[in-house]
């Protein structure tokens, strides 16, 4: 017997190099959440972010909050004050993130003390298909709650996941460069690529479409209600916007469904529409791909958002929507369609 037991730590050698390997692998970034390191592999943003402010209660007191996209909204064109009082801001961008992941965020941060003066919030087709659910099925896009209901559980399905020798090689080589983008990425919640307002020059062929997955109602316009009658409640100033979303993208989120969903986001909140064919949305120079604009679109959001008026015009970009005005917007998006 004593022979067996002084053999066992033998035997869990080989368990507790690869969970060690794994650990330091890490691909998804969620055991080093307080100092990641920058690899190709997307990070886990929902869980790393959220734990982040956490930990940090007293640093940021305004959010952006939406899928990736969101994430070339510039710190530049953000407000540093608001009804008296200072705004540190934070972009929470993650990827995919639903208008149900954007609740469960906000209503954690109060939870547990987060003193949130502003929240802004993109929503677009992604926000109209995807839900909580698909989300948190996904490593990439698991959410900081599903941590909370069970860490165990959290934890055991990262360490599942088959080491990545290539990636394990980046994570143990952060170059100067890196380690830069790891402050940004603390100070802002960005990639460097979201920093630069240059004015796109050339000409650039459109690509095909993202890809859309068909509306369905109820959690996403049910959420987005539920944000705004706990902004409302806490005293937190929210502003909605609908992303401008390139022309190939938005042609086939039109015909998924992605008007009946403005619609019936007018029902329960105003939001300033940046959708729709003009410009932008036409010209791939102000787009890194069939998905995100370009920081410099950014700005222009920026400046619609933070006006000291708003343009009801429908046919602005930026033009300010409500329920009295809604069924004039979507009559003018079907014309663009068919032009």
């Amino acid at each position: 017997m004593k022979k067996l037991f002084s053999k066992l730590p033998l035997l869990f050698l080989p368990l507790f190099i690869y969970l060690f390997v794994v650990y330091v692998n890490d691909i998804f970034n969620v055991f080093h959440y307080d100092n990641i390191r920058q690899i190709s592999a997307s990070s886990d943003e929902n869980y790393i972010k959220t734990r982040y402010i956490l930990d940090n209660p007293d640093k940021f007191n305004a959010f952006i909050l939406g899928s990736s996209r969101v994430g070339n909204l510039p710190i530049e064109g953000l407000p540093e004050q608001y009804d008296g009082d200072s705004l540190s801001w934070y972009n929470m961008t993650y990827p995919m993130g639903c208008p149900r992941d954007n609740l469960e965020t906000i209503k954690t941060f109060l939870n547990h003390g987060v003193d949130i003066k502003y929240v802004v919030i993109g929503i677009d087709e992604i926000s109209m298909y995807r839900s909580y659910q698909d989300n948190s099925a996904e490593l990439i896009y698991t959410q900081y709650q599903e941590y909370e209901r069970s860490p165990f559980s959290f934890y055991y399905s990262y360490l599942k996941v088959k080491p990545d020798f290539a990636l394990l090689k980046e994570a143990l080589s952060q170059s100067e460069q890196d380690k830069l983008d790891t402050k940004l990425f603390y100070e802002y919640g960005v990639e460097r690529s979201s920093t630069d307002l240059s004015i796109p020059e050339g000409s650039l062929n459109m690509v095909s479409s993202l890809g859309c997955g068909y509306y369905g109602p109820d959690e996403s316009v049910e959420s987005i209600r539920e944000i705004v009658d706990i902004c409302k409640d806490n005293d937190i100033e929210l502003k909605i916007f609908t992303t401008p979303i390139l022309e190939t993208t938005y042609r086939e989120a039109v015909d998924k469904g992605y008007l009946h969903y403005l619609k019936d986001v007018a029902d329960c909140t105003e939001f300033y529409n940046f959708s729709g064919l003009n410009e932008y949305t036409t010209d791939m120079r102000f787009y890194f791909d069939a998905s995100h604009y370009r920081p410099y679109v950014g700005i222009l959001i920026e400046k619609c958002l933070f006006a000291d008026t708003v343009d009801r015009d429908v046919r602005s970009f930026g033009g300010y929507v409500s329920k009295d005005n809604v069924d004039d917007l979507i009559a003018r998006l079907e014309e663009e369609i068919v032009e």
